[in-house]
């Protein structure tokens, strides 16, 4: 494991979060329907959580001597309050996979701090999983 290797996927995590917080802001905005409305509060209570992911991302990439490379993809609407929630279930399970990865890449390099970090994005992502499981039923 080297440091770049770290670096890129730090990067790589950092536009997912981006992408997330466009998806739910967007999804917030056009919820109609049944369940809708619990699907709004969701999405508008995550964006702010995604932003702060993506900032703690930019803030450890520059921690270990990268550049942030902000290139976020941008989201599909999904107009359907369950489609759009099952999406997310899928994409925040998504990010604990992937920050469980990052969390061994930065324990390899012995990034005590950063693995912490991790961790608790980690507890964070799968809180936002099971908040949606719930609503899904």
């Amino acid at each position: 494991m080297d440091k770049k290797k770290l670096i890129a996927g730090l990067n790589a995590d950092m536009n997912r979060e981006l992408e997330a917080v466009m998806r739910y802001m967007l999804e917030a905005s056009i919820m109609t329907g049944f369940g809708g409305h619990e699907a709004r509060e969701v999405f508008e209570a995550e964006v702010t959580d995604e932003l702060g992911h993506a900032k703690l991302l930019a803030d450890k990439i520059v921690a270990l001597g990268g550049k942030p490379e902000v290139k976020p993809a941008y989201p599909t609407p999904i107009y359907d309050a369950k489609k759009a929630l099952q999406r997310e279930l899928k994409m925040e399970w998504e990010a604990v996979k992937n920050y469980k990865e990052r969390v061994k890449e930065a324990d390899e390099l012995g990034e005590v701090g950063l693995k912490v970090k991790l961790e608790e994005l980690i507890a964070d992502e799968t809180g936002h999983a099971e908040e949606i499981e719930r609503l899904l039923g």
